[in-house]
C-alpha cells in the first residue's frame, strides 16, 4: 500500500508541474514565472481583443499591439542576432536604428496578418517549456480552428529582468527572426 501512495504522489507530482524539466536542465529560480505563463497571457489578450469586432479598425488594432503585445519581446537581443557577426562593426546609433526598424517590419507584419485573422473560435494549447540553459526558453503554442490543421508558434524566450522576453517567433516553420537577417545581409551585400 505504501508503495501505491508513493508512486502516486510521484505521478502526482509529475502531473502537476510537467513543464520543469526537459532535457535535464531545471528553470532559474522561482522568483522568476514561467515563460509558457508569459506566452497564455499575451495569446489570452490577442483572443479577447480579437473576439471583439468592433476592435477590427486598424489604428486600434496596432494601438493594442503596440501597448500590450510588443512589451513581452525583447527586440535589443532579436536586432542583436539580427545583425550577427556585423554587430561588432555597428555603432551604438547604427543598432539602435536597425532595432526600429526590426521592431517596426515585426509590428507591421503582426498587424496585418492579424487583422485577418479570426480568433472567436480558436482555442490554444501550450506545450511544456523546453528550457535550453541558463536564462533561456521555448514554449510551443498550437492554436486550433476552423482550419484543419493547427497553427504552430514556437517562441524562443529569455530572461531579461524578472521575466521572460520573446526573442523570436517561428509561425509554422518560419522564423522572424531568421527573416529579418536574411533581409538586413541581402541590404548589406547590395553596397
Amino acid at each position: 500500500m505504501k508503495y501505491y501512495l508513493s508512486l502516486f504522489f510521484v505521478l502526482s507530482l509529475t502531473m502537476m508541474y510537467p513543464a520543469q524539466a526537459s532535457n535535464g536542465y531545471y528553470p532559474p529560480g522561482q522568483s522568476i514565472e514561467n515563460p509558457a505563463k508569459t506566452i497564455h497571457d499575451a495569446l489570452k489578450k490577442l483572443q479577447a481583443f480579437g473576439a471583439n469586432r468592433d476592435n477590427a479598425k486598424p489604428e486600434l488594432l496596432r494601438n493594442f499591439l503596440e501597448t500590450k503585445i510588443i512589451p513581452h519581446f525583447a527586440f535589443d537581443r532579436m536586432t542583436d542576432w539580427v545583425a550577427g557577426p556585423y554587430a561588432r562593426r555597428m555603432s551604438a546609433a547604427n543598432m539602435r536604428e536597425l532595432e526600429a526598424n526590426v521592431k517596426q517590419a515585426f509590428l507591421d507584419s503582426l498587424s496585418k496578418h492579424l487583422g485577418d485573422y479570426d480568433t472567436s473560435g480558436a482555442r490554444v494549447t501550450i506545450k511544456p517549456v523546453q528550457y535550453r540553459g541558463s536564462g533561456q526558453a521555448q514554449v510551443t503554442a498550437l492554436i486550433y480552428s476552423a482550419r484543419p490543421y493547427p497553427d504552430r508558434l514556437d517562441f524562443r524566450m529569455q530572461t531579461q529582468g524578472n521575466g521572460w522576453k520573446i526573442v523570436d517567433v517561428t509561425a509554422n516553420g518560419n522564423s522572424a527572426a531568421l527573416y529579418y537577417r536574411r533581409h538586413f545581409i541581402s541590404t548589406l551585400r547590395q553596397y
